[in-house]
């Protein structure tokens, strides 16, 4: 059975990769062999089921030699960086989906505009979400992540309270965390929470909260902040409400206190939670009974967003290796690898054949419906200056409408320190 599918999905992938080999530079004169750059811890999952693709795309590439480089997130992006100062990024990596532009903007990667015109766009997920503010895309999807609502089915089971639905708003939500919501001792300071409302990891919390409520975060091609409005008030405000005293959510602190957010549902202390595909593997691996249901829908609906991690092609790749690293894409998003790629649990696959056999639809309509992440040439910086008052603002140190006011000028700064440091 397995070499079946193997054979089926090496067909398919080499159909692609004939067909995108038109945009290519040529046909390959010889062996070439080419750097492939990859995060993950060593010897996980993921690292295991990487290296044994390599081994199948040499197998059925013989003139092509793949060198793996993996090292875990932050040391990887931190040697990316320092490769590409050198000149020597890999010739194909994985990339963080926010981080593309970032990279596209050094100059660093190649244009696979082209390349992308030989590939049945409507076979893949996330081809729309991966371009930039000029309609070129610089990456090609590994893998998308979209929030949903994570519930715990045991803990509403023994609170007697409905499991959400589609219908639910933010009304709802707060409704049902509050029953949830449990002081066993008596003692003013909730054992168990309804709801984990605050993560650093913004994706899963407040900006897909903004979003529902009217308000957004940048505009104009992801140049012009405009996180300042009514709506993201409300939103924030709303948030506010449900961590503060005797609200549904953990505050800041206790957020931080009982261990990384992601870990709160895992461990059964919150009973509902944002989170994307990849919680799916660390609640099955803490043996919890869990849902997944859509965002609750706000004024402007659910405020639905999605992150497209995508391989990309060093710009110093040229001829036949940039040709290899692009038939590793197109083998990578083949039906056989990415049915391989699912098992592993940790994204939504981009082969929309697969993810329609492999994801529950929840994510799926998600991502049909989501919005970038405001993804641009400075999405580190200006992230980092928004959430930084964000913080303030939630933690209760800074009036909420002054802290998106600070902060929106202090993210626009750092955009229009790069726009104004572009060639005229």
């Amino acid at each position: 059975m397995r070499f079946r599918m193997l054979v089926f999905g090496l067909a398919t992938v080499l159909t692609v990769a004939s067909t995108a080999a038109c945009s290519g530079s040529g046909q390959e004169s010889g062996p070439v062999t080419i750097r492939l750059g990859f995060y993950a811890a060593a010897g996980d999952p993921a690292d295991k089921t990487m290296r044994e693709l390599i081994k199948e795309f040499q197998a059925a590439n013989p003139s092509i030699r793949v060198e793996l480089e993996v090292a875990p997130y932050m040391q990887f992006f931190q040697r990316v960086r320092t490769q590409i100062a050198g000149g020597k990024a890999p010739d194909v990596w994985l990339s963080d989906g926010v981080l593309v532009q970032e990279f596209a903007a050094r100059n660093a990667l190649t244009d696979l505009s082209e390349r992308i015109k030989g590939v049945n766009a409507a076979d893949f997920h996330g081809l729309d979400l991966a371009k930039d503010a000029k309609g070129r895309v610089f990456g090609f999807p590994q893998g998308a992540q979209t929030p949903v609502l994570f519930y715990n089915k045991k803990m509403f089971a023994e609170a007697k309270v409905e499991e959400p639905t589609a219908e639910w708003t933010y009304d709802d939500l707060a409704a049902a965390a509050k029953k949830l919501t449990k002081d066993a001792n008596g003692d003013g300071k909730p054992e168990l929470y309804g709801l984990r409302a605050y993560s650093p990891g913004f994706t899963e919390s407040w900006w897909p909260i903004i979003k529902a409520f009217g308000g957004d975060i940048v505009s104009d091609g992801n140049s012009k902040v405009i996180i300042n409005s009514p709506q993201s008030v409300a939103a924030l405000e709303w948030m506010r409400t449900a961590m503060g005293e005797g609200g549904f959510a953990p505050d800041v602190v206790n957020t931080h206190s009982m261990g990384s957010p992601h870990a709160m549902f895992a461990t059964g202390r919150v009973a509902m939670s944002y989170g994307i595909y990849a919680r799916s593997l660390t609640a099955k691996n803490a043996g919890v009974d869990y849902g997944v249901a859509p965002l609750p829908k706000g004024q402007a609906g659910r405020g639905n967003v999605a992150i497209v991690n995508s391989w990309v092609i060093s710009k110093t790749a040229q001829g036949a290796k940039a040709d290899a690293a692009w038939k590793w894409i197109t083998y990578f998003s083949g039906e056989g690898p990415q049915k391989r790629w699912a098992k592993l649990g940790e994204a939504i696959p981009i082969n929309k054949r697969v993810a329609a056999a492999e994801t529950p639809g929840v994510f799926l309509d998600a991502l049909a419906d989501a919005d970038d992440l405001g993804t641009n040439a400075v999405w580190s910086e200006y992230t980092e200056a928004l959430t930084k008052r964000v913080n303030e603002a939630l933690s209760g140190t800074t009036p909420v409408a002054d802290a998106l006011a600070t902060g929106q000028n202090e993210a626009q700064q750092a955009i229009d320190r790069f726009i104004a440091s572009q060639p005229k």
